[in-house]
C-alpha cells in the first residue's frame, strides 16, 4: 500500500515537477498545444476523505461484533497514516442521562487517522463492550437521517444529550478510551446539549461516505419511519430539490423503511455520501429479503456497493475482505488518482453482445515517452431487485466505483485476465500485488497486454508483427512485410533515420517486445527466462476500438477487435470473452501492423527520452536534450465495411484505420481472412490533395446512383467513405489561428474498395475539418440522403446527397458528381472577435411542430479541446494559464427547416448567433437556442447523443489555481442532459475530472437469475454509457453529484413511445 501510494498519489504532481523544473527561462508562448496538456497541471489538492462508520450495536450484534471488530482492527491497521478520516456512529443507548430522540448518535467524529488519533480510535474499537455499548432500539432510517445532519452541519435530532457522544469536554463516556477520543480536537459537538453538529472537515477534495454495518434486519416501527420520511421531505424542501418519489422495492418487506430514499438524497446533496452497506449474515426468511433488498438499494442508489458477508467463514474472513475492499474503493479516489481520473474510450458499438471494450492508456508520471496502454473487456450486469444496469467483470462482479472514483474497482477482473507472477519486482494495485489478476485500476495489467506478455513470455520471434514500405503490400503475411530484423528491405530501410544496423535490430526486437534496453528502470520484468517488456503494449489515447462479428454458421458470433495504440500499432485482437477464434485464443493477437509513417519515431519510445514537452513546460535555456512535444502513432479513428452471407458469415470485411496526429494518412485494409490481412491502399496528400491529419472516421455508407451497372443496366449500389478533410495543426495549435488554410478545409467522397476520390466538397470560408460527419437517412430507404458537419471554426454545413434531377436507370454515374452532391453552410457559431472551435460531430434528430413544420435539431457543441488549460485562472492577469483568452463557448441547437434538398441555386439562410436565443427562449422567435459554458474555460469535450427525448454531452473546466475545488488536477468534467428542443438541461459533476468519453447507447442483451423464481431470464434492455440515469426526475438548470451512469454505465429512462425512428442504418455493415 506505501508503494502504490508513493507511485500512483504523485502521478500527475510528478509529471507537472519533471516539466517545470531546473534553471529556465519562460517561453515566449507555447509552440504547440495538445490535449494532453491537462495532465500537465499540479495544483488542486488531495484531502483524505472522510469515512463515517455506522454500526448496528443492537442485541443483533451479540454473535458476530467479536469477528466484526477483529476484520475493522485488521483494516484500521493497515491504513497509511494520514490517509483517511474516520469516525463511529452507534445507536441510541437510553436511561441515566441519555435523553432526547431515539436513533444514532457521534461515538467518535470523523478526524485524520495521523500518528495521535489512528491509535486512539483503534483503542475505541479494541474496547467496545457487548453488553455495556449496546443500543436500546435499531432505528436505522433516524440514524441515517442523523448521520446526514452530522455532515451537513445541522442540529442534532437524536445525537445531543447522550453520555457516550463526541463533544468537547465530554469525561463521562465510560471508558478510557471514550474520553481520550472525546480529548481530541474536533468534537462532533461543542457541548452535551449542543444545537449544531460541527461537521466534519471539508477541505480540499475531501468526499464523504458511509460504510453502513448491518447485523439483522431493522427495528424500525411505524412511527420512526413516518419521523424519518418527514425529515427527509424538509431537507428536500430546505435545499430546494424535488422529492423523486418512494423508491420500489423487490422483496417489498422493507418498502416502508426510507432507509434508501435517505442514501439516495444523501449522494444528490451538496454533501455528495456515497454509502456503503455489509449485510451481516443475512437472513433469507420473514423480514430478511426484505431488509437485504432495501441495503442493496441503499448502496445502489448512492454510488457505493452492497457486500453479503458470512461472519462464520475462516473466522470472519469475509467481513474483512468487505472492509479491505471498502477502503481500498475510497482509498482509490486519492491514492490512484493517475487511473482515476483517466479519459477512457469505451466502445459497444459492435455487435451488443454484452461485450464492452475499453482502450486504455496511463500517461508517465515523469513526463516519459513511453506511456503504458491495455485493452480490455466488460460486460453489463442487470440487477432485477432494482432494475438498473452496472458494468461487470469477468466474475460477475461490480466493475466500476461509480461513487468513488468513477473508474474500474481495485478487485475487478476483467476477461482475459489470470493470476501471475509478472510484476514481482514492480507490484502494483491497492492492495500492490505482483500478479495480473486482479488487473483493478491497473492500467497494464491483465487484458490484451497480459496475453502478450504470457504468449511472448520467453520469445518474441514468432509474433506477427508487419509492415508496408511501399506499393500496396496484398500479402502482408509475406516475407517482404514483416517487421523483423530478417527483412532486408526493413533493415536498409531509410525510415530509422540515423541509426547504426545494431540500432535498427535492437529497436526492430524491442517493438516486437523485447525488454532489451539495460538499467532502463521503467520496464521492471520478472526477468529469468521472462524477456518480454512489461510495456509492450502502448497507450491507446484517442483510437476507438472497432469491433467486428465475423459470424459464422448457426448463429454463431466471432468477435475481433481491431484499434491503434501510441506504441506504433494497428491491431487485431480476438475478441471473444473465451472461445478461441482462427486459431488464436481470446484476448490474444492475430497480428499487429506499422504504419512506415511512424518508423521514424519508435526508437524516442524505446530510449524513453526527450522528456515530453507540453504547452505549460519551461524549458531551461542550457538544455541538451531539451522536451521535445510528445510524438502520436496510429491515433486515430477505426471503422469497417462488413458484408454478411446468406448464412451469416462475413462475406468481405475493410477496415479503415486514420492516425490522428500520427500523420496525414489513411489506411484500409482487407481483413475479410483475418488471418491473412492485406493492405488495399492508402491515402496521403499526394493522392489526396489538402488532407490533412485524419481525425475524422471514415464512415461507410451507400448513395443513391453510385455503383455497378450490369448487363441489363441495373444499378448495384456500392459502399463508399465519407469523411472530414482533418485537421491543420500548424494553423489551428498556435495561440492565434492562422488567417486561412488550405488544409483539411473539404470533405472527401472515396470508393469504400479501391479508394477512388469521387467526391470533394468545401465552401468558401471553410476551415479543417478534424470531425467526423453525421449521416441521416431521412426517407429509410438504405441510402443516406444528408450529412451534416462543422469545422474548427464553427462553421456548420449540410451535405445534400439526393438527386434531384430524372435519372435514367442505367446510369451509374447519375448523382455521384460534385454538381450533384452539394455542400452548403447553414451556420455561422464565430463572430468577428470569437472563434469557436469544434470537434467532434453534431447529433440530428427530425421533428416536426406547428411553428416550423418538419425540421432536422442540430446539436452541436464548441470548445477548444486542443487547449484545455484556455481559461484556467490566474492570480496575476486575467488572461489564462498560458496566454490564451476565454472564449464563451456553449452547446447549440440549430433548426434546419429545409427537409428535403434544396434546388441548385438556392441560397441557404445562414442561422448566426443574433438568431440562437438562450435557452429557454421562445421558439418562435429564434432559429435554435443555446446552452452557455460557465465561465472559467468551460468546453464541450465530446461528441452529443440524444436518448428519449434528452441530448447528452460532457464538459471540462480547467482546475482552479486556488486548489479550492474538489476536481483534482484533471479540472472539472461534468455531463449534460439537454431535454429536447431547448427546454432546459440538467448536468453531473463527473468523479475524477478530466474528458469522459463520447456517450454511447443502444440495447444490450442480458440474462440474470429471477429472485422469485430462481429461473434464468433472458432480457433485451437499453443502456447509455456517459448519460444521466433519470434526467427527468431532476430540476432543470440544476448542477447535482455524479449518480453513476458514467463509465459503469446505466438502463436511462425512457418516457417516450418504444418506435422510434433511425437517422441511418446500414444492414451490410451492422454496428
Amino acid at each position: 500500500m506505501i508503494r502504490l501510494l508513493r507511485q500512483m498519489l504523485g502521478v500527475f504532481l510528478a509529471l507537472f515537477t519533471a516539466l517545470h523544473t531546473a534553471p529556465s527561462v519562460a517561453q515566449s508562448g507555447p509552440p504547440y498545444m495538445s490535449d494532453i496538456d491537462i495532465y500537465s497541471t499540479g495544483d488542486g489538492s488531495v484531502a483524505p476523505p472522510n469515512i463515517l462508520f455506522v454500526f448496528d450495536n443492537t442485541a443483533n450484534w451479540n454473535s458476530m461484533f467479536e469477528r466484526e471488530r477483529a476484520a475493522l482492527l485488521s483494516t484500521i491497521d493497515s491504513l497509511p497514516v494520514g490517509a483517511v478520516r474516520i469516525g463511529l456512529m452507534l445507536y441510541n443507548e437510553t436511561g441515566g442521562d441519555n435523553k432526547g430522540d431515539s436513533g444514532g448518535y457521534v461515538r467518535a467524529a470523523v478526524r485524520t487517522a495521523d500518528a495521535t488519533y489512528k491509535p486512539v480510535f483503534r483503542e475505541l474499537i479494541r474496547t467496545l463492550d457487548i453488553g455495556n455499548d449496546k443500543g436500546s432500539k435499531g432505528l436505522s432510517s433516524l440514524s441515517m437521517a442523523e448521520a446526514y445532519r452530522y455532515f451537513a452541519g445541522l442540529a442534532p435530532y437524536s445525537g445531543n444529550q447522550k453520555i457516550k457522544t463526541d463533544y468537547s469536554g465530554n469525561t463521562n463516556g465510560g471508558s478510557a478510551a471514550s474520553n481520550a477520543v472525546y480529548q481530541q480536537s474536533g468534537n462532533a459537538l461543542s457541548g452535551y446539549a449542543a444545537s449544531e453538529y460541527n461537521k466534519p472537515p471539508q477541505d480540499g477534495c475531501s468526499r464523504n461516505y458511509i460504510v453502513f454495518v448491518s447485523n439483522g434486519p431493522s427495528q424500525d416501527d411505524n412511527n420512526s419511519m413516518s419521523t424519518a420520511n418527514t425529515h427527509l421531505q424538509a431537507q428536500y424542501t430546505r435545499l430546494n430539490m424535488s422529492y423523486p418519489g418512494e423508491i420500489t422495492l423487490n422483496p417489498s418487506g422493507s418498502q416502508g423503511n426510507p432507509i434508501d430514499e435517505w442514501a439516495r438524497f444523501m449522494k444528490a446533496a451538496p454533501e455528495g455520501i456515497t454509502t456503503f452497506t455489509m449485510d451481516v449474515d443475512p437472513i433469507t426468511t420473514g423480514q430478511g429479503p426484505g431488509w437485504s433488498a432495501a441495503l442493496r438499494s441503499m448502496a445502489v442508489r448512492s454510488g457505493g456497493e452492497y457486500f453479503a458477508v458470512n461472519s462464520s467463514t475462516n473466522n470472519g474472513a469475509e467481513i474483512a475482505a468487505a472492509f479491505q475492499n471498502i477502503l481500498n474503493q475510497i482509498l482509490a479516489v486519492n491514492s490512484v488518482f493517475a487511473s482515476a481520473s483517466l479519459p477512457v474510450s469505451v466502445n459497444t458499438r459492435g455487435s451488443y453482445l454484452n461485450q464492452v471494450f475499453m482502450g486504455m492508456f496511463r500517461p508517465d508520471a515523469q513526463g516519459k515517452p513511453r506511456w503504458r496502454g491495455n485493452l480490455k473487456q466488460y460486460k453489463f450486469g442487470y440487477d432485477p431487485v432494482t432494475d438498473t444496469l452496472s458494468l461487470q467483470d469477468s466474475n460477475g462482479g461490480q466493475a466500476v466505483t461509480s461513487g468513488t472514483t468513477g473508474f474500474i474497482k481495485p478487485e475487478a477482473v476483467s476477461f482475459w485476465t489470470e493470476a501471475s507472477t509478472f510484476f514481482i519486482n514492480d507490484p502494483m494495485g491497492t492492495p500492490a500485488s505482483s500478479s495480473d489478476s486482479p488487473d483493478g485500476e491497473v492500467v497494464e495489467k491483465g487484458g490484451a497486454a497480459q496475453r502478450l506478455r504470457t504468449t511472448y513470455a520467453s520469445s518474441q520471434a514468432t509474433r506477427k508483427v508487419y509492415t508496408c514500405l511501399s506499393g500496396t503490400c496484398n500479402d502482408l503475411t509475406s516475407s517482404g512485410s514483416a517487421f523483423s530484423t530478417s527483412n532486408s528491405s526493413l533493415t536498409s530501410s531509410s525510415h530509422f533515420g540515423s541509426l547504426d544496423s545494431t540500432s535498427k535490430q535492437d529497436l526492430i526486437n524491442w517493438v516486437r517486445g523485447a525488454n532489451n534496453v539495460a538499467n532502463d528502470g521503467y520496464d521492471l520484468g520478472p526477468g529469468g527466462s521472462i524477456t518480454v517488456r512489461p510495456s509492450i503494449h502502448g497507450d491507446v489515447l484517442h483510437s476507438r476500438p472497432a469491433v467486428v462479428n465475423y459470424g459464422g454458421t448457426g448463429g454463431a458470433n466471432n468477435i475481433v477487435v481491431f484499434y491503434g495504440s501510441n506504441d506504433g500499432t494497428i491491431r487485431a485482437i480476438n475478441g471473444n470473452q473465451t472461445a478461441t477464434y482462427g486459431g488464436v485464443a481470446a484476448g490474444n493477437e492475430y497480428w499487429s501492423f506499422i504504419p512506415k509513417e511512424t518508423i521514424s519515431k519508435l526508437n524516442r519510445l524505446r530510449t524513453n527520452s526527450p522528456e515530453v514537452r507540453l504547452a505549460t513546460t519551461i524549458v531551461p535555456s542550457n538544455a541538451t536534450n531539451p522536451p521535445t512535444a510528445r510524438d502520436y502513432f496510429v491515433d486515430g479513428p477505426v471503422s469497417y465495411y462488413a458484408k454478411m452471407n446468406a448464412s451469416g458469415a462475413a462475406e468481405k470485411v475493410y477496415l479503415y484505420v486514420g492516425l490522428r496526429r500520427g500523420g496525414n494518412a489513411l489506411y484500409a485494409f482487407d481483413v475479410t481472412n483475418v488471418n491473412a490481412p492485406k493492405l488495399m491502399w492508402t491515402k496521403t496528400p499526394s493522392d489526396l490533395a489538402g488532407l490533412g491529419q485524419t481525425w475524422s472516421e471514415a464512415k461507410v455508407t451507400r448513395l443513391k446512383g453510385y455503383g455497378d451497372v450490369d448487363g441489363e443496366g441495373k444499378v448495384t449500389p456500392k459502399p463508399v467513405l465519407i469523411m472530414g478533410g482533418g485537421y491543420d495543426a500548424a494553423a489551428e495549435d498556435t495561440l492565434t489561428p492562422a488567417a486561412s488554410t488550405t488544409v483539411g478545409n473539404r470533405v472527401y467522397v472515396l470508393d469504400a474498395a479501391d479508394g477512388t476520390k469521387l467526391a470533394e466538397l468545401s465552401f468558401d470560408g471553410m476551415r479543417s475539418v478534424p470531425a467526423d460527419l453525421t449521416l441521416m437517412d431521412a426517407d429509410y430507404d438504405g441510402f443516406v440522403d444528408r450529412a451534416y458537419g462543422s469545422d474548427v471554426h464553427g462553421n456548420v454545413f449540410r451535405i445534400d446527397f439526393e438527386v434531384t434531377k430524372t435519372c435514367a436507370d442505367s446510369s451509374a454515374l447519375c448523382g455521384k458528381t460534385k454538381d450533384d452532391w452539394q455542400i452548403r453552410k447553414i451556420a455561422s457559431l464565430s463572430d468577428g472577435t470569437t472563434k469557436r472551435k469544434v470537434f467532434f460531430p453534431p447529433d440530428v434528430v427530425n421533428s416536426k411542430d406547428t411553428v416550423r413544420g418538419d425540421f432536422t435539431a442540430v446539436m452541436v457543441g464548441t470548445g477548444d479541446r486542443e487547449k484545455p488549460l484556455c481559461g484556467k485562472p490566474t492570480t496575476d492577469s486575467a488572461v489564462s494559464y498560458y496566454g490564451c483568452t476565454t472564449t464563451s463557448d456553449g452547446f447549440y441547437t440549430l433548426f434546419d427547416t429545409q427537409p428535403k434538398r434544396p434546388n441548385a441555386n438556392y441560397t441557404y439562410p445562414e442561422i448566426a448567433l443574433a438568431d440562437v436565443g438562450r435557452v429557454g427562449t421562445s421558439q418562435t422567435q429564434v432559429k435554435g437556442c443555446v446552452i452557455p459554458m460557465n465561465t472559467g474555460g468551460e468546453k464541450v469535450i465530446n461528441a452529443p447523443l440524444t436518448v428519449a427525448g434528452y441530448t447528452y454531452f460532457s464538459t471540462n473546466r480547467p482546475p482552479s489555481s486556488s486548489g479550492s475545488t474538489c476536481t483534482g488536477n484533471l479540472g472539472q468534467a461534468k455531463v449534460y442532459g439537454a431535454k429536447a428542443f431547448c427546454q432546459g438541461a440538467i448536468s453531473e459533476i463527473r468523479n475524477g475530472g478530466g474528458m469522459p468519453p463520447s456517450p454511447v447507447s443502444g440495447v444490450v442483451a442480458v440474462s440474470y437469475v429471477d429472485p422469485t423464481t430462481n429461473a434464468t431470464v433472458n432480457k433485451q434492455v437499453p443502456f447509455v454509457i456517459g448519460g444521466i440515469a433519470d434526467p427527468g426526475a431532476a430540476n432543470p438548470n440544476t448542477t447535482g453529484n455524479d449518480t453513476g451512469c458514467g463509465l459503469a454505465g446505466c438502463r436511462p429512462v425512457i418516457p417516450v413511445a418504444p418506435n422510434r425512428a433511425r437517422k441511418y442504418w446500414f444492414v451490410e455493415n451492422p454496428r
